[in-house]
């Protein structure tokens, strides 16, 4: 037998963590992990002690015919990735130098995490991020990838009125 590399183990722990995951839609989930320890998890759902879209309700993006991916108005979930970064301060621990691995069961996207929670990997200075979508499909970005993106988008953005 082949002893499975780390991140491989890694992302057998988020699938089989996901089976937590309410949402109908999709299931993330997401590990930080530090000097080779987890030190927090999180995956997208309802906040703390509210109905579980798509269980303990219908999936209210579905009842909106609200599309995959475009938005966010009608969803109530809060994201794997945050609520890994939450889950880490309400321990009291500091997510500065970690590496986020996050699972989407997704197979119509790469898996990477959206703008909105890139941005807060950026703030809670997580240094890089693992990814796997439905498919099986692995990337990885170094924050400082996102951080320059996100540069040369608001230099775009200021002309583009």
């Amino acid at each position: 037998m082949v002893r499975k590399t780390k991140i491989e183990s890694i992302f057998d722990m988020a699938r089989a963590y996901s089976g937590r995951v309410a949402c109908s839609r999709r299931k993330c989930v997401a590990i930080l992990m530090k000097d080779d320890a987890i030190i927090s998890t999180g995956y997208n759902g309802s906040c703390r002690k509210s109905k579980n879209c798509g269980e303990d309700i219908p999936c209210l993006k579905d009842i909106h015919k609200e599309a995959p991916l475009a938005s966010y108005v009608h969803c109530p979930a809060v994201h794997g990735e945050v609520n890994a970064i939450i889950n880490a301060a309400r321990s009291g621990v500091s997510t500065i130098g970690s590496t986020l691995y996050l699972f989407s069961s997704a197979e119509s996207d790469s898996g990477e995490p959206c703008i909105f929670c890139r941005r807060v990997l950026i703030n809670a200075g997580v240094y890089d991020c693992f990814y796997s979508n439905g498919k099986g499909e692995l990337g990885h970005k170094f924050i400082s990838d996102w951080i320059e993106s996100e540069n040369k988008w608001m230099e775009k953005e200021q002309y583009d009125n």
